[in-house]
């Protein structure tokens, strides 16, 4: 079965995440050796402090020196298969954004959003149901972090789930996460990792235990959606 790792920040300087290539490099091999074979590195993405040119620019820089140092030192471990995307915020009219398109998965539909922390407003449901009449497929980012009943209108307007990895290695919450499983609402795990964080992947290890028979259905999931995401062209030099 394929270990796919739905949300991470492991590309150096793209965001806080990591800030360096030893470190992704660290974040790499602590992936691996929790049996992850695929990652899909998601930077953050704001839209009232980034523009999506620059963003776009940065993003490929940390990836081209990523892929760089991994052909010129192949590391002693197998690094999981890399694929791009963006967590972006979500805020007011975000589906008005110019360039919208290009902050999903690469090549794809498929857009990880987050919601502010300090506010939920219905027109953000809004903004995901246009999303969706495009034909866009919305994953919530971290959905174990917010108010059971936002996530329920956002879900309402067709929006899956993702979940942190440590949030089903704990007690709290564990009865609505579960719902939520069951109701087939979440599509992935992730690690959120940033920084040399080894506990990121322990949790991950952990939290596919605790989900023991949903599991597979998940994975199958999550791995369907990184199946579509386009392999991102290094420019050769």
């Amino acid at each position: 079965m394929a270990v796919v790792d739905f949300h991470s920040h492991i590309l150096p300087g793209a965001d806080h995440g990591s800030s360096s290539v030893s470190t992704s490099l660290i974040q790499l091999s602590l992936a691996a050796h929790a049996g992850v074979d695929k990652i899909i590195a998601t930077p953050h993405f704001y839209p009232h402090l980034h523009a999506i040119s620059d963003f776009l620019a940065r993003r490929a820089t940390a990836y081209r020196h990523l892929m760089t140092a991994l052909s010129e030192n192949p590391p002693s471990f197998s690094p999981p298969v890399v694929r791009l995307g963006a967590e972006v915020l979500l805020c007011r009219g975000i589906e008005n954004l110019p360039g919208f398109s290009d902050l999903c998965f690469y090549g794809t539909k498929t857009v990880l959003l987050e919601l502010p922390f300090n506010e939920f407003s219905l027109d953000f449901c809004d903004s995901a149901e246009v999303l969706r009449d495009r034909g866009y497929r919305i994953v919530l980012a971290h959905a174990d972090r917010y108010a059971e009943k936002n996530i329920e209108e956002m879900v309402g307007v067709g929006a899956l789930i993702q979940l942190n990895a440590n949030s089903l290695t704990g007690f709290f919450r564990r009865k609505q996460l579960f719902d939520w499983v069951e109701r087939e609402l979440v599509v992935a795990i992730g690690s959120d990792i940033h920084g040399e964080n080894a506990a990121a992947y322990r949790d991950f290890r952990r939290a596919e235990r605790v989900l023991g028979a949903a599991l597979p259905r998940i994975a199958e999931r999550s791995l369907s959606i990184f199946n579509e995401i386009v392999e991102y062209p290094i420019a050769k030099s």
